[in-house]
């Protein structure tokens, strides 16, 4: 069951990414005066900002796409360990994987989990209380990524 939690834990790390990715995004666009997703823009208009030295706008435009090159090659890499695990994920039988995987990845409640397995909210208490034993340790996954 830790494998779900690691998988919770992937999904929570692509959504950080992806929201660096918006961050550095906005300020690329602040210090060259760009707009990273118009299609209509052409050229540098560096001059927008007189309160900043050309130099610099050049220097942190250089930063900050380096930077974005870095998140996007991870949140590539990340999102291909995804596609592994969700192969793998979908290899397993059994009630105690679906319940793990819609409790711990999904984030559902144990009601709505037991109505959409048709088992009673009492017996799918007794699989995650038996599941929740099992797994008493934080994920390091990423970490290893």
């Amino acid at each position: 069951m830790e494998l779900m939690k690691n998988y919770s834990d992937l999904l929570t790390e692509i959504e950080c990414i992806k929201q660096e990715i918006r961050l550095t995004e906005r300020e690329f666009e602040y210090w060259s005066g760009i707009r990273m997703h118009d299609k209509e823009s052409d050229g540098i208009p560096l001059g927008t900002m007189k309160h900043h030295k050309v130099s610099t706008q050049l220097t942190q435009i250089e930063k900050k796409r380096i930077a974005l090159n870095r998140l996007n090659e991870r949140l590539e890499y990340h999102e291909k360990y995804k596609e592994r695990m969700d192969k793998l994920m979908q290899q397993f039988n059994g009630l105690e994987y679906k319940v793990a995987y819609k409790k711990w990845v999904e984030m559902k409640k144990l009601k709505e989990i037991a109505e959409e397995l048709g088992y009673s909210e009492q017996y799918i208490k007794e699989i995650s209380a038996k599941l929740s034993k099992t797994y008493k340790k934080p994920t390091d996954l990423l970490k290893s990524v």
